[in-house]
């Protein structure tokens, strides 16, 4: 199983933590960079796993952006998209960063991934027809999540999915085609349930994926088949030997 989206930078024993994922079955690990500190960490975590993938972005909060570093450190074998990529409002400078985010990707031929908080027009109107495109920790409507699917984006669930107040996202969480649909922990952030308010743990992915096939009337395996699928595709990733 793939965890698509999480920050094994923050968490204290990153060796402890991969272990535990690979007695759980979870084989592969997608470390996202938020800054260019937290990208070359994801980069040098890659060399000492194996199952673990890198992707490299900076965040509106960043004051370190370099678009030379950022294209040098994607070019990394073991670097598989750009991000992730942050819109949580319509300031000038977000817009920018999103915009030169999408440009690197075009330049590498990486996945996009994406941070959006309530601007979904905006995402739709700067990223356009770019086909390599995962909503990170989706939290929009059907409507935005049907305009995604149609453009051949990939949406992510993540904890939010088990929260009590989700019942419209579990709802969407049913719609997703198979072939678009990923799950992930954005550990150590946003814990599900029961373990919300903890630190979250990337083997916490199995829990989004059990609800995942009680909400759309199938088994784990399933859920666990296709996610894993769809991860080998979009980030061009070998098939666990």
């Amino acid at each position: 199983m793939t965890d698509a989206h999480c920050h094994l930078q923050y968490l204290s024993d990153i060796g402890s933590e991969v272990q535990r994922c690979k007695a759980a079955g979870i084989t592969r690990l997608i470390c996202a960079g938020y800054d260019l500190e937290s990208s070359k960490k994801a980069i040098e975590i890659t060399k000492q796993f194996p199952q673990v993938f890198a992707t490299v972005g900076s965040h509106p909060d960043a004051k370190d952006f370099d678009r030379e570093i950022l294209l040098k450190l994607a070019k990394h074998p073991k670097v598989v998209a750009i991000g992730e990529c942050v819109l949580d409002s319509d300031d000038t400078r977000e817009l920018e960063l999103l915009s030169l985010h999408v440009a690197l990707a075009k330049e590498t031929n990486l996945p996009l991934i994406i941070h959006n908080r309530h601007q979904d027009q905006k995402v739709l109107e700067i990223l356009g027809n770019y086909p390599k495109v995962m909503l990170h920790c989706f939290t929009g409507d059907e409507n935005f999540m049907q305009t995604c699917v149609g453009r051949g984006w990939y949406i992510s669930f993540g904890g939010i999915l088990t929260f009590k107040k989700s019942d419209e996202l579990r709802a969407i969480a049913k719609l997703v085609p198979e072939d678009r649909l990923l799950v992930e922990t954005d550990s150590p952030y946003l814990a599900p349930e029961p373990h919300r308010g903890s630190q979250n743990q990337p083997k916490n992915v199995k829990i989004i994926a059990q609800l995942l096939a009680k909400l759309r009337g199938t088994s784990i395996n399933r859920i666990e088949e296709i996610t894993d699928r769809n991860a080998e595709i979009l980030f061009n990733i070998p098939h666990p030997a």
